[in-house]
């Protein structure tokens, strides 16, 4: 049973559909509760009961009777008051969000991140599904990741096709990930950085992530290299802030660089933003090479790969042609 020792609100998800061995639940359920940052939502306690099956009634408000036989899993997680990024970003009066705000939600993203790939005890863990959704935001508005437990439960291989299902082809992966092979963690965070750079993109630029990732991209690319257009977004900043506006845009250019080899790692992003200037690269020599891309690494390819990938889910499980 689950134990949560003060009296406190809580966020409970309940694993539905999934089989993970009773040891390995409890030891991934262990770790998630010995991590500890500012940037990732705390798990507070779990519970693993093999009792009795269950029937679930209602799933997202729809009626859908099926009975799961196996053991009841739960994770409690800190409950966070001010829902999620992409509903703080994207509803009405986003655009009234200043650039300090924007800058604490860049900053705290990416050092939750760089918490989660370095890890416990040399072990890191890979999201392989980060995205606004998963950053929510605490009662003082710090952004917290949270979504990281999935990829460890259930392996990183199994995360990859559950993940594409759910949200289709385009979601805020990269195009190489569709094609990639095995189970490399140095590869996997790439993925992440990929991920990580089309959030701060849209932090910083106030564009939304809508469609082929390579056409909003490539625009960031041609018109936002010049002060000009940030000035214009932002009329009210000095010049020191209109830097870090620019610094932002820059990293988030390198993260989604279509070569997994050219990403920058977590650290190097988070190195960048507290001294507000690119780090110096340093020799990869034996720290281990990163896998080659599976596909070739220009934008209107990766974006040509995207799109034929959602035309094909869109008709294998809807019968829509696109």
């Amino acid at each position: 049973q689950g134990d949560i020792p003060r009296r406190e609100m809580i966020a409970v998800k309940r694993l539905i559909g999934v089989e993970i061995p009773v040891e390995k639940f409890k030891r991934e359920a262990e770790q998630f509760i010995r991590l500890d940052h500012k940037n990732i939502v705390k798990v507070a306690s779990y519970c693993h009961d093999q009792s009795r099956g269950h029937r679930l009634v209602q799933f997202k408000g729809k009626p859908l009777p099926q009975l799961f036989n196996g053991p009841e899993q739960l994770l409690c997680y800190e409950y966070m008051h001010n829902g999620s990024l992409r509903d703080y970003l994207m509803g009405q009066g986003s655009r009234e969000i200043d650039w300090q705000m924007r800058y604490k939600l860049i900053k705290g993203t990416c050092a939750g991140l760089d918490y989660l790939h370095k890890g416990r005890a040399g072990c890191p863990i890979v999201h392989l599904n980060l995205s606004p959704s998963n950053v929510l935001l605490d009662h003082n508005y710090i952004p917290r990741i949270t979504g990281f437990d999935f990829s460890k439960l259930i392996g990183e291989k199994n995360t990859k096709s559950v993940v594409l299902k759910l949200n289709g082809p385009i979601a805020y992966l990269p195009p190489d990930f569709f094609h990639s092979k095995g189970t490399d963690l140095k590869y996997l965070a790439t993925v992440d950085i990929y991920s990580l750079g089309l959030m701060i993109l849209e932090i910083a630029t106030q564009q939304e992530i809508k469609g082929i990732h390579g056409v909003l991209i490539k625009s960031i690319e041609e018109n936002w290299r010049e002060e000009s257009q940030i000035t214009r977004l932002y009329t009210s900043l000095g010049a020191d802030e209109l830097r870090q506006v620019k610094m932002c845009i820059d990293i988030g250019l390198d993260c989604v660089k279509s070569n997994p080899e050219k990403r920058p790692t977590a650290g190097a992003i988070m190195d960048w933003l507290n001294k507000e200037s690119k780090p110096v690269p340093v020799s990869r020599a034996g720290a281990g090479v990163l896998p080659r891309p599976p596909v070739p690494t220009n934008i209107n390819h990766a974006g040509r790969i995207q799109e034929k990938e959602k035309a094909g889910f869109l008709k294998r499980h809807f019968g829509w042609k696109k």
